[in-house]
């Protein structure tokens, strides 16, 4: 077992609901390990009709 920090780029899809987002951040977190801890740390718009893009820092076990 390793722990590793990883910083992920996640563009929010716009039909998902913010009340389904910590659903949505756990799947995509698995493609790359087990999750010990996360954060979304930043929060941009890239413009009302592309939505927003997450920025990630987890904790991973590999």
């Amino acid at each position: 077992m390793r722990l590793t920090s990883k910083t992920l780029t996640l563009s929010w899809p716009k039909d998902l609901k913010a009340s389904d987002l910590r659903a949505w951040v756990k799947d995509q977190l698995c493609l790359h390990g087990a999750s010990l801890r996360w954060a979304i740390t930043a929060v941009n718009h890239s413009g009302q009709d592309r939505g927003a893009v997450l920025q990630i820092e987890a904790v991973l076990i590999e």
